[in-house]
């Protein structure tokens, strides 16, 4: 038996055909009109007759895509943020999907910016965070920096973070827990004002009809601009990563030094714009500071101009909001 995406025309006439076979109905995912399956082999013939059936995809593994931790650092004072001045811009939320997030005071405190989270992997309803990589990512988009004595970001006045945990604690989760966060995103966009998604992490590109792809897709045509990182392995040959391949993603690669990092993915018109992605400070899940390294670090980044960009300017759509990110990005943002 195995677990496999299948996407419909009709998720009445699916749901009527698969109650009535040995198709186990596993997870549903009507943002993308796609259900979730446990099936063998014998039922994938079938399936693949069906005519309200487009496509039938294998569940795939998705990982984060960074580097390994340096060490943790308490900077000094001299690497303080910029002050802001004090425009009242509109309260953008970002769905950060990946390995949840912890309470770090600098995204608790003064005020608290995680406003939702939900877990796709254990159920749980308290912010937590058991890898790590979540936490990072949401500190470089709207950390404080408080807790090392300095002032408020733009993103820590007008950035919120809905936190939606689909990854384990190694890093690593399947399309199945993707999409279930993908389908929270879209049904809570208007509840939180979630107009960016942040997608720090990568599975290998399907054919046909990729459920990540769609996925994405599907929440920017809903109105929200989707940042995804493009992935790290240039030097093995690995080109971007889903769902960074969607041409209506906004696909982040790495930079160092102002040039573009050896291990992120180029050529073939992507990934979109780079962002530095060596030793980027930013918080860990046990309340101190680390640097990370890889394309995870550099969408978060674009994910926190977006949002300030919405917040000045709300409304502009994804696609006004990519073309004015790419033509004013420059290399190692």
């Amino acid at each position: 038996m195995g677990q496999y995406i299948v996407a419909v025309t009709s998720l009445p006439a699916a749901l009527e055909v698969f109650s009535a076979s040995r198709v186990k109905v596993k997870r549903m995912f009507p943002f993308v009109s796609a259900i979730g399956v446990e099936a063998d082999r014998r039922d994938l013939a079938m399936l693949s007759r069906l005519k309200f059936v487009e496509s039938v995809h294998a569940d795939c593994l998705v990982r984060i895509t960074s580097e390994e931790k340096a060490e943790s650092f308490t900077p000094e004072k001299s690497e303080l943020m910029r002050r802001l001045s004090d425009k009242k811009d509109e309260i953008i939320t970002v769905a950060v999907i990946d390995t949840g997030v912890d309470e770090h005071p600098d995204l608790a405190l003064f005020p608290n910016r995680i406003v939702a989270f939900a877990d796709m992997v254990g159920g749980k309803t308290t912010p937590y965070d058991d890898n790590g990589h979540g936490t990072a990512v949401a500190g470089i988009i709207c950390g404080s920096n408080l807790m090392r004595g300095g002032y408020l970001s733009r993103g820590a006045k007008s950035i919120r973070i809905a936190a939606v945990k689909a990854l384990k604690s190694t890093g690593e989760g399947t399309a199945f827990d993707i999409l279930s966060a993908m389908q929270w995103v879209y049904e809570n966009a208007e509840r939180y004002n979630i107009r960016v998604v942040n997608m720090s992490f990568g599975s290998a590109p399907q054919k046909g009809r990729d459920p990540l792809v769609l996925g994405a897709n599907a929440l920017v045509e809903s109105g929200m601009t989707v940042v995804a990182s493009a992935g790290n392995g240039a030097e093995e040959g690995e080109g971007v990563l889903s769902p960074g391949i969607s041409p209506y993603v906004l696909t982040v690669g790495g930079s160092f030094g102002g040039k573009e990092a050896a291990f992120s993915p180029h050529g073939g018109g992507k990934p979109d714009v780079l962002a530095e992605a060596v030793d980027v400070p930013t918080i860990s899940n046990n309340g101190t500071y680390i640097t990370l390294s890889g394309t995870s670090m550099a969408a978060p980044k674009i994910s926190a101009r977006c949002a300030e960009l919405l917040s000045r300017y709300p409304m502009y759509g994804p696609d006004r909001v990519k073309s004015v990110i790419v033509s004013s990005t420059p290399e190692g943002v």
